[in-house]
């Protein structure tokens, strides 16, 4: 039997815990190879706006013919008094990062945004053909 070829867009969710686990470069570094392969990937967490401005750097680094760079989405949680409540524990506590929401990365060739509002993202991932 043959392969059969499959077309469409692989879309990857990535925990909290998972993310965790890597360096921010590695996080980036992971996020940028996986979205060259034309995957979308969901993150369960929200990124600061120098965050999201460094993976744009270094996505801008690596644009060619076959790579047109990223598009990404974020949807935070508003930031009310237990959000900051909760940023300062994790903050001062436990030394960590809050970083509550999430982010949706992908290949700007194939991610379309659609609608972004106060509390709800929606993006149209299309498919191109090869040639």
């Amino acid at each position: 039997m043959g392969e059969e070829t499959v077309s469409g867009v692989t879309i990857e969710f990535l925990s909290k815990k998972k993310l965790q686990e890597d360096s921010f470069d590695e996080k980036v570094d992971s996020i940028i190879t996986r979205v060259k392969e034309n995957a979308v990937v969901v993150l369960e967490e929200g990124w600061s706006p120098e965050e999201e401005r460094y993976l744009i750097e270094r996505a801008m680094e690596e644009v060619n013919e076959e790579f047109p760079g990223i598009e990404f989405l974020g949807l935070n949680e508003r930031d009310s008094k237990i959000h900051r409540a909760k940023r300062m524990f994790y903050e001062k506590v436990l030394n960590e990062k809050y970083r509550q929401g999430i982010t949706i990365v992908g290949n700007s060739r194939v991610m379309e945004r659609v609608k972004k509002e106060r509390d709800a993202v929606s993006f149209l991932a299309k498919l191109e053909e090869e040639e």
